[in-house]
């Protein structure tokens, strides 16, 4: 359990959203916010939407790339920004 404070307006709003007073205000945040995104979920998206004719399905195909690579290999991509001054001549 968290003790969190509110003000009277926030108060009164998350009030608004009890169904009754047998539901706790948890029951509320539950029922009313969503889960944080994760790559997962967009992923489970694209595959039962059918998205794959889209044009810009390469650009977030090059993000997760780039982004799975960055946490394996973190030092890869400062290296190769250093290094890039280098080949320019």
């Amino acid at each position: 359990m968290k003790t969190i404070t509110l003000d009277d307006i926030a108060y009164c709003r998350l009030k608004s959203w009890k169904q009754n007073s047998s539901k706790s205000f948890s029951s509320v945040v539950k029922r009313v916010l969503p889960e944080p995104p994760t790559l997962g979920a967009f992923l489970h998206f694209v595959e039962t939407h059918q998205t794959r004719a889209l044009p810009s399905n390469a650009v977030f195909e090059e993000v997760v790339e780039n982004r799975s690579s960055a946490k394996q290999y973190p030092w890869a991509i400062s290296y190769a920004v250093a290094n890039s001054s280098k080949s320019l001549v």
